[in-house]
C-alpha cells in the first residue's frame, strides 16, 4: 500500500462526506458573518460619525428611531451594499495632497439618508449577523463532531476486526507493549489527526480564505502587500513540519518500549515481589520513561519553535501593514479612509490569529502522522490465509485424520520433520515427548493456526487447506494447558463456544466437568463473576470450567493440551473420569506430561526432536527400551 497515511485516513470520511460538507457550509457562513461584523466598522467610522457631526454643526446628533420600513428599505440595503462614494474619502484639509484652505465636504451618505438612518441600518445589520453566528457555529461544531464520532467507531471496529484476523504467529511474535501502543495509542492519535484535519485545518483554511477575500474588498492593494509574507510563512511551517514528523516517530517507538516495560511489571509482579526486585524495575522504568521524555521534548521544541517563528513573522508583517496603511490613509491614497484602515487592520488581525491556530494545527498533524503510519502498518499486516474459492465444509470426522510427511519450523531449527501419523475416527491418541519436541505445534497445525511447510494433513481424505476454516473449527474444541476465562460469570464462560445452548445443557456440561462441586456453594452460583482472566477462582476451578466449555460444544475432535496439569489430585481424578466417559464417538488428541492419564489411550506417539521415535499402546511401549519407558519410570520414581 503506497498511499500516504493522510490520504488513507481521509478515506474514512467518505461515508459521511455529506454531513461534513453541510458542516463546512456552516463554517463558511460563520466565517463570513465574523468578517461582516468586523466590516461594519468601515461605514460606522466613515459615514455615520462624520456625517452626524457635519449635519448637527458639532451638536449632539439625534439618533431617534426612524421606523422599521425606512430602515429596512433604505438604510439597510445601503449598509450592506454601500455606494462607490462610500468606499473613498475626499482629501482632508491639512493632509498631504489637499489644499489647506478648502473646507472638507461632508461624506456622501445617500440622497435622503440621515445619520439616524445609517446608525439604525448598521445596528440592524449587526443584529442579523449576531443572530446568524450562534446557529452557524452550532452547525459547524455539531456536524463535525458527529462525523468524527462515526469515523472513530469505524476505526476501532476495523482495528478489532484486524486483530482477530491476524495469524497466531503474528500475535506470538509481537511484543504486547508495542501491540497495545499501536492498537490503543496510535489508533486514537490517528483519529485525532483526522479530527484536526477535518476540523481545525479545513475550518481554518475557509476562515483565512474568507478573511483574505474581505481584505481584498476593503483594499486589494494593501492586501497584496500583506500576502507577500505568506510564502515565507509556508516555507517555515513546512521545514519545521518535517522535523516534527521525524522526531514524533522516534517518540512513538519509545512509547511502545515504555508500555512494554509496564506490561512486564504487571505480568510479573508476583515474581518481582518474590525476588525483591522492585528497586531494579523502578530504575529500569525510570530510564525508559526519561528517554521518552527527552524524545517528547524534542518534538515539543520543534513545535514551539515553529509557532514562535510564525508569531514573530506575523507581528512584523502586521506592524509593516499598519505603518503603510496609516501613511496611505493620511494621504488619501488607494481609496483608504480611517474606517477602511480600521476595518482592514481588524480583519487582518482576525485572519492572523486564525493563521496562528492553523499553524498550531498543522504542527499537531505532523506530530500525529507517525502514529497514523504505525496504525496502518498494523492494518497492512497479512491476515490469516483465506479459504480457497473451492473450500469444502465438513460435518464431522468419519474416517480419520492422516498426517503425511509434515515438516514445520518457526524460522529457526525445524520443530517437526517428516512426521507421519494416522488417527482413526473415535481413537484417543496421546502425544508424548520432552519439552520442545513439537507436540503443541502438531496440534496447532491440526487447528490450522499454522500451515505445514511441507507435507499434508487430511481429514476423511480432504486436505486441511481445502476445508473451510469455519467448518473445521466448528468440529474442534480445545482445552489448553493454561486455563483462560473471559470476564463475566461462570455461566457465560461455559457457554462461550455455544451461545445458543440451553440452561439444561449448560448445567449438564458443568456437572460432567465437576464445576457444580464448587459453583453451587458460591453466593451467586453460576452467576458469580470470575474476575479478569478468572483471577477470582483457583487454577483447578478455572480448568474445570474450560473443560465444561469444551464438552458443551460437543465437538468431533477434542484436543487436550496438558488439560489436567493445573488440577489437584482429587480434581484430576474427577475430571479424568468425566473425560473418559465422554470420549466415545469422538476423536481425541491428548498432549500430556502426566503419563498416568494416558495409559488407556488407543495410541501413544512419542516425539523426539521433531520426529516420531515410538508408536504403540502403553503396554507395547513399556516392553521395549526407549524414551517413553524412561519417562514413565522417572515419573514413578524409579531410577533409570
Amino acid at each position: 500500500m503506497n498511499r500516504s497515511p493522510l490520504l488513507r485516513l481521509v478515506a474514512y470520511v467518505r461515508p459521511y462526506v455529506g454531513i461534513l460538507l453541510l458542516g463546512l457550509f456552516c463554517t463558511t457562513v460563520y466565517s463570513g458573518a465574523r468578517m461582516a461584523r468586523t466590516y461594519l466598522l468601515k461605514p460606522l467610522l466613515d459615514d455615520v460619525l462624520p456625517a452626524a457631526a457635519a449635519r448637527t454643526g458639532g451638536e449632539r446628533p439625534s439618533l431617534a428611531w426612524p421606523g422599521l420600513a425606512r430602515v429596512a428599505t433604505h438604510a439597510l440595503p445601503e449598509v450592506l451594499s454601500p455606494s462607490d462614494a462610500s468606499l473613498s474619502m475626499p482629501k482632508l484639509p491639512g493632509l498631504p495632497g489637499a489644499p489647506a484652505s478648502e473646507p472638507a465636504p461632508p461624506p456622501v451618505v445617500g440622497d435622503d439618508l440621515t445619520p439616524a438612518d445609517r446608525f439604525w441600518g448598521l445596528l440592524l445589520a449587526g443584529l442579523l449577523v449576531v443572530l446568524i453566528l450562534p446557529f452557524a457555529h452550532f452547525g459547524q461544531d455539531y456536524l463535525s463532531e458527529y462525523a468524527m464520532g462515526r469515523v472513530l467507531i469505524d476505526i476501532q471496529q476495523q482495528m478489532a476486526t484486524k486483530l482477530l484476523g491476524l495469524p497466531l504467529a503474528h500475535h506470538q511474535n509481537m511484543q504486547r507493549g508495542d501491540a497495545l501502543t499501536r492498537t490503543l495509542n496510535d489508533s486514537m492519535i490517528a483519529h485525532s489527526l483526522l479530527r484536526t484535519l477535518a476540523g481545525d485545518i479545513v475550518e481554518g483554511v475557509i476562515s483565512i480564505v474568507v478573511g483574505v477575500g474581505t481584505l481584498l474588498v476593503i483594499s486589494w492593494q494593501l492586501a497584496c502587500v500583506t500576502l507577500v509574507i505568506a510564502p515565507v510563512l509556508a516555507a517555515v511551517v513546512a521545514a519545521f513540519g518535517r522535523s516534527i514528523r521525524t522526531r514524533a516517530r522516534r517518540r512513538q517507538e519509545t512509547v511502545g518500549e515504555v508500555t512494554q516495560r509496564l506490561v512486564g511489571i504487571l505480568s510479573g509482579i508476583k515474581v518481582i515481589k518474590a525476588f525483591r526486585a522492585e528497586p531494579h524495575e523502578e530504575t529500569a522504568f525510570a530510564h525508559n520513561n526519561m528517554r521518552l521524555f527527552r524524545r517528547s521534548m524534542r518534538v515539543v521544541s520543534s513545535r514551539v519553535s515553529s509557532r514562535s517563528a510564525v508569531e514573530g513573522l506575523s507581528n512584523i508583517a502586521g506592524l509593516v501593514v499598519l505603518a503603510i496603511g496609516t501613511l496611505l490613509a493620511l494621504d488619501g491614497s488607494w481609496g483608504l479612509s480611517p474606517g477602511s484602515l480600521a476595518a482592514f487592520i481588524t480583519v487582518m488581525l482576525t485572519t492572523q490569529r486564525t493563521s496562528k491556530e492553523l499553524t498550531k494545527s498543522w504542527t499537531q498533524l505532523q506530530d500525529a502522522l507517525p502514529s497514523a503510519e504505525r496504525y496502518f502498518e498494523l492494518l497492512d499486516t497479512p491476515s490469516e490465509t483465506a479459504d480457497r474459492p473451492d473450500a469444502v465444509r465438513i460435518d464431522g470426522i468419519h474416517r480419520g485424520i492422516r498426517i503425511a510427511k509434515v515438516s514445520f519450523s518457526y524460522g529457526r531449527e525445524p520443530v517437526l520433520r517428516d512426521v507421519s501419523l494416522d488417527v482413526r475416527a473415535g481413537e484417543v491418541v496421546a502425544l508424548v515427548g520432552r519439552t520442545g519436541s513439537g507436540k503443541t505445534t502438531l496440534a496447532d497445525l491440526l487447528l490450522r493456526f499454522y500451515e505445514p511447510q511441507s507435507g499434508s494433513i487430511e481429514i476423511d481424505g480432504v486436505d486441511l487447506r481445502r476445508i473451510s476454516r469455519d467448518a473445521l473449527l466448528e468440529q474442534v474444541a480445545v482445552v489448553s494447558q493454561e486455563p483462560f476465562l473471559f470476564g463475566g460469570t461462570i455461566r457465560d464462560n461455559i457457554r462461550y463456544g455455544r451461545p445458543d445452548a440451553s440452561e439444561a445443557e449448560i448445567l449438564a456440561a458443568a456437572r460432567a466437568a465437576y464445576v457444580d462441586e464448587f459453583a453451587v456453594s458460591l453466593p451467586e452460583g453460576y452467576d458469580t463473576p470470575v474476575g479478569d482472566a478468572g483471577t477470582k477462582l483457583s487454577g483447578g476451578q478455572r480448568q474445570r470450567i474450560t473443560i465444561a466449555r469444551a464438552l458443551l460444544k460437543n465437538p468431533s475432535l477434542l484436543i487436550f493440551d496438558e488439560a489436567t496439569s493445573s488440577l489437584d489430585a482429587k480434581s484430576e481424578q474427577l475430571v479424568q473420569r468425566a473425560i473418559d466417559a465422554l470420549l466415545q464417538d469422538r476423536t481425541v488428541i491428548v498432549i500430556a506430561h502426566r503419563l498416568s492419564t494416558i495409559r488407556h489411550a488407543d495410541k501413544i506417539v512419542v516425539l523426539e526432536d521433531g520426529v516420531v521415535s515410538q508408536l504403540g499402546t502403553h503396554d507395547e511401549l513399556m516392553e521395549k527400551p526407549g524414551l517413553y519407558r524412561e519417562l514413565v519410570r522417572i515419573q514413578n520414581g524409579v531410577t533409570v
